[in-house]
């Protein structure tokens, strides 16, 4: 069986409708409510471990 190969997208073309040419407002930078916990502060679970050897641990 023979694939196809995928088309590649068609170049964007600038017209009288592209609205490049319209200024944006520029947008909030997204701010998390709480700071991330460090490695060795205490889970946030309460389990008493430290974050690295808790949730922090990577499998």
């Amino acid at each position: 069986m023979v694939k196809a190969e995928p088309k590649a997208p068609e170049p964007h073309v600038h017209g009288p409708d592209c609205g490049h040419d319209q200024a944006r407002e520029p947008q909030e930078p997204f701010r998390h409510a709480e700071p991330k916990p460090g490695r060795n502060d205490p889970c946030s679970c309460g389990s008493g471990k430290k974050y690295k050897k808790c949730h922090g641990a990577s499998g």
